[in-house]
């Protein structure tokens, strides 16, 4: 059974731009034609239902696409490719976040063992406490992946190498760090396209100071709280800067506070927030922004690590 591919806000690419001349040539649309379905493209369809005695949703569907003449692809039900509920296996690919304990520091043996049983589990891998050099070199060799990890990064990205094309990259500096209490705290992102749908996507990857919301007291509790809200905000930022540019947005990462929605409802926590990733604590997180083309499928946690983290996976599917 085939569906219809439906365009609404977040859609970007060629349907958006063939989607938005029609509706430019009917003065339906206000402002230029730029391949991003937003609030402006949204106007214009609603403009359209009304003036054809449609229902106006702002969503463009099956009826929509045969009297503009759009051409939108059917997507067929599952079959081939990797296997989960939905999707056709073509955009289906599997978000790790895999703490690898740094302090105390692990034997390399459990290292290398921890590092390819999350490589087993992921197509795209955020990496948490990856200081250690001996850490990296176990990152660098598994094999059909590349990596960002710029030097002294502690928060590296992998991805398959067969899959993805990176099409760009970056750091961003939260907060500095304070001697004896943390380092520095960054995001890391990378632009992924996937190679054979197309489909382009950014993953977001970060690990937040420690201590803030515990119970133990410290002379440094109102830094590390300050600074762990100085982190969320600017990179609640960041995330917003991506959306507008009309991407879908996977974010993996050691948040260390407990249970907690950290960005609110902006996202949606696809691994659970009480996954019991830290023993019964939930500090690590899987999420995604509320993108037209981007669906959770599935989650899970896996708890056969070295680490005193365990990994968390979550399937989606990318069309």
């Amino acid at each position: 059974m085939s569906t219809i591919r439906r365009l609404s806000v977040g859609s970007v690419g060629a349907p958006v731009r063939r989607l938005e001349q029609e509706l430019k040539q009917r003065g339906l649309l206000e402002g230029p034609v730029d391949n991003r379905f937003d609030a402006k493209t949204r106007a214009a369809v609603m403009r359209f239902e009304h003036r054809q005695g449609f229902k106006a949703d702002g969503v463009v569907g099956q009826r929509i696409s045969k009297v503009l003449d759009l051409g939108l692809a059917t997507r067929p039900g599952p079959a081939g490719g990797k296997p989960g509920p939905n999707g056709d296996g073509k955009g289906v690919f599997d978000v790790v976040s895999m703490n690898v304990k740094s302090n105390p520091e692990m034997s390399q043996d459990k290292v290398i063992r921890d590092v390819r049983r999350a490589a087993k589990a992921g197509d795209i891998i955020g990496w948490q406490e990856i200081a250690p050099e001996r850490y990296r070199d176990a990152i660098r060799d598994l094999p059909g992946f590349n990596h960002f990890m710029p030097k002294g990064l502690q928060t590296p990205i992998s991805w398959k190498s067969k899959d993805w094309k990176l099409l760009d990259s970056g750091v961003e500096r939260m907060h500095n760090g304070l001697a004896k209490v943390s380092p520095h705290r960054t995001v890391a992102w990378v632009k992924l396209k996937n190679k054979e749908t197309g489909e382009t996507m950014i993953h977001m990857n970060t690990h937040l100071v420690s201590g803030a919301w515990n119970s133990r007291h410290t002379r440094s509790d109102p830094w590390r709280k300050a600074m762990w809200n100085q982190h969320m905000e600017k990179m609640g930022k960041l995330i917003e800067r991506f959306e507008k540019q009309g991407h879908p947005v996977t974010i993996t990462g050691d948040f260390n506070r407990n249970h907690f929605k950290v960005f609110g409802n902006k996202v949606a926590y696809d691994s659970g927030i009480r996954a019991g990733t830290h023993g019964r604590s939930t500090l690590d997180y899987v999420m995604h922004t509320r993108h037209e083309a981007l669906k959770k499928l599935s989650n899970r946690v896996d708890p056969h690590f070295a680490s005193d983290h365990n990994a968390v996976v979550v399937r989606y599917d990318l069309d």
